[in-house]
């Protein structure tokens, strides 16, 4: 006798009491469905809830157990080494192990509750309500029979809470009562994936020889579809092979063959071409063709870095961090990718991690050039349907680099080698939510399961990272010059206070209006750091001292002059400016402080002549606009480009020969004990831009 499979199963009910494996039995049928990383739906009480299988096993140490009730075939299944990743998550980071085994999926992609519960009121005979001898009971009936039926378990708990004002145990009893004297189903079902793959029409050449006979026969009444009968005899030669069986997308026939739509399916309904669908993968990066480059000669500070990083490849050590502290304009990028390339030689895949998404097209674009259509991005700015598509590849084994932010090192990869984080020291690397994990912890415990290397580098190294460097746990790797020697930019502090006493109320230094005017007449690019978006980052009234807050964070709302109105950088919260205060009733409604908006309308004012671009949330919001901003200075379109932290690391543009960092002491001040070091961090950072 064959012995029971049993599968042991979190559950997705995000309570510390139930944050283990529980067993469940296998059924037959389900057998060659369920594996490790399955999502399956099980049966936990009296309720079905969704789970996630964390190991299976032929023997349980419960006499009874209960079946699983299905299968999500249609969500991916995680991989073994990110469901162990998973478990240690939960306990690094004391979340709940559903949290993390949801952040493996890509978003829409079934990571998700797909399980929704919804109630119907399936009786409304008086003789039946009778059965209802408690008033409250037939107030809960009444109130869910109101609804459009059937009605969402949410849906009706909140509509009966705000109308019976009962709390959420005394309803959920209600519904159960009112469901054993048949009043009320209480079902299951499963909501459509947001993230899926997308199909599209295809058809199909099966016989070249009918297609040439055909061809001889139309060729006279029907020309168009004998045209495009012989160009798809071709394509099916020089491009699949001869498999003429094989689908293909009646968009690829549009655009590389100029076969028109009409044109197809009037050769489908002539019997010439067999239709059928065929997956079609999104591609964020259609349309940005990227050039091949020359590999450049590696200096011996960069050679002597690479030659370290491929000992410790080779090596294949259960753990080992490299710290790549290079100047700016050092020759990171160029070190990163050699060790990509040895990683690839070996059969093996990396990661590479940008701290922000305005950074994700460039290195995208150096990466590809490099190593051509086998790279993938994942990052928060894509479409759900594009993340789906990008994990996928990386899953299925389609790409040897994946490149993306913070959530990119959860990449499926089956054979990771290497995982690089550059500017190892931002914050963004940090999730604010839980999870609320850190990529580079998340890198080296990936590493130290797959016997991977990790590359943390960076201009200004965190202090945490510089003093493991120094107690030896990561080997410091240092590139001290620029490439060809190139000087490191002059740094000029300017004291505002002194500026204000002689009489400039400009938020620009007159040093700084000096430098940005030579910088213009010679033809060459400016960058002005503000790490503050909006044009005032208060509205105050004058006649009390009266600030406009937001009400729900009450923090002081930024004023935009692009939209005329008040922001919450918290919330989104949005309201108008006050014709007069809340408070007193006084007009005197002034702005006070200043955002990039305000070094935008300064720039154009002093200079008029002058190309000025902004680079903050409010002008990236739109899909692709990080690529085309950056492009368009890179192209030398505008001259000065006024941005954020955004602008601030990063970016290799040897025409920028000025940084002007507007108000550098404003970071001091926060109430953070990292204040200091990421004021000297970003300072740093955003010099580096000039002079490469």
């Amino acid at each position: 006798m064959t012995a029971c499979r049993y599968a042991r199963v979190i559950v997705d009910v995000p309570n510390s009491r139930v944050d283990r494996p529980f067993d469940y039995r296998v059924p037959e049928e389900l057998s060659e469905e369920i594996s490790l990383g399955s999502k399956v739906i099980v049966p936990f009480g009296a309720r079905q809830v969704e789970g996630f299988v964390m190991g299976m096993t032929d023997e349980s140490d419960f006499p009874q157990v209960k079946d699983i009730t299905a299968c999500q075939s249609d969500v991916p299944r995680i991989p073994e080494d990110l469901v162990k990743l998973a478990s240690w998550m939960s306990t690094e980071y004391m979340c709940f192990e559903i949290d993390a085994l949801k952040t493996m999926l890509p978003a829409g992609g079934g990571g998700g509750k797909r399980l929704r519960r919804f109630i119907n009121a399936v009786s409304f005979e008086a003789a039946d309500l009778e059965l209802c001898q408690d008033d409250g009971l037939r107030s809960v009936f009444e109130c869910i029979s109101n609804l459009n039926q059937p009605v969402e378990w949410e849906r009706a708990r909140e509509c009966v809470k705000k109308t019976l004002e009962i709390p959420d145990d005394k309803f959920r009893h209600s519904v159960d009562e009112l469901s054993c004297i048949g009043l009320v189903d209480i079902g299951t079902d499963l909501k459509k994936l947001k993230a899926k793959p997308k199909m599209a029409s295809a058809v199909r050449l099966q016989d070249p020889e009918h297609a040439l006979e055909c061809y001889e026969a139309i060729k006279k009444k029907r020309p168009a579809q004998a045209e495009a009968l012989a160009k798809l005899v071709r394509f099916y030669e020089e491009k699949l092979d001869g498999r003429y069986d094989e689908l293909v997308a009646v968009g690829r026939l549009e655009s590389e063959l100029e076969i028109s739509y009409t044109t197809v399916r009037s050769m489908v309904k002539s019997g010439l071409l067999e239709e059928g669908r065929v997956q079609v993968k999104r591609d964020p990066l259609d349309g940005f063709d990227v050039d091949e480059v020359e590999r450049p000669v590696l200096t011996d500070e960069q050679r002597t870095c690479v030659d370290r990083i491929i000992e410790g490849m080779d090596a294949r050590g259960d753990r080992t961090v490299f710290l790549l502290h290079g100047v700016t304009g050092s020759g990171k990028t160029e070190v990163y990718l050699r060790a990509l390339e040895h990683a690839i030689g070996q059969g093996r895949q990396g990661i590479l991690l940008v701290p922000d998404i305005a950074l994700t097209p460039q290195m995208v674009d150096t990466v590809r050039a490099r190593f051509g259509s086998r790279v993938a991005i994942l990052h928060s700015a894509l479409s759900q349907g594009e993340r789906f598509d990008e994990w996928s590849k990386a899953r299925d084994g389609s790409v040897d680099v994946v490149v993306g932010a913070r959530s990119a090192v959860f990449a499926p990869l089956s054979n990771l080698g290497i995982v690089i984080l550059d500017e190892e020291h931002d914050a963004s690397y940090k999730q604010d939510e839980a999870p609320r994990y850190h990529a580079r912890e998340i890198a080296m415990k990936r590493a130290e399961l797959s016997g991977a290397v990790v590359i943390l580098g960076s201009a200004t190294p965190s202090i945490e990272s510089y003093y493991r460097s120094e107690e030896k746990e990561f080997t410091r790797l240092s590139l001290p010059k620029r490439i060809d020697d190139k000087k490191m930019p002059t740094v000029n502090v300017v004291d505002m206070r002194a500026e204000l006493k002689s009489g400039n109320r400009s938020v620009l230094s007159r040093e700084l209006q000096v430098a940005l005017d030579e910088r213009l007449k010679a033809g060459e690019q400016s960058i002005l750091f503000m790490n503050r978006r909006g044009f005032s980052t208060f509205v105050l009234c004058r006649e009390c001292g009266y600030v406009v807050t937001c009400p729900n964070c009450d923090v002081s709302m930024v004023y935009h002059s692009s939209t005329k109105q008040m922001s919450c950088h918290y919330c989104d919260h949005v309201e108008e400016v006050p014709n007069k205060c809340p408070k007193c009733s006084g007009t005197n409604i002034r702005y006070f402080g200043a955002g990039t908006e305000r070094i935008e309308e300064e720039v154009a004012r002093l200079f008029p002549e002058a190309r000025v671009r902004r680079m903050d949330l409010d002008t990236t919001r739109k899909k692709g606009s990080h690529r085309e901003i950056l492009n368009s200075f890179r192209s030398g379109e505008f001259d000065v480009l006024v941005g954020t932290q955004m602008i601030a690391k990063g970016l290799d543009i040897p025409n920028i020969t000025l940084v002007g960092v507007v108000a550098a002491d404003t970071a001091l001040n926060l109430p953070d004990f990292r204040a200091a070091e990421r004021t000297f961090q970003l300072i740093s950072q955003v010099a580096g831009r000039s002079g490469r």
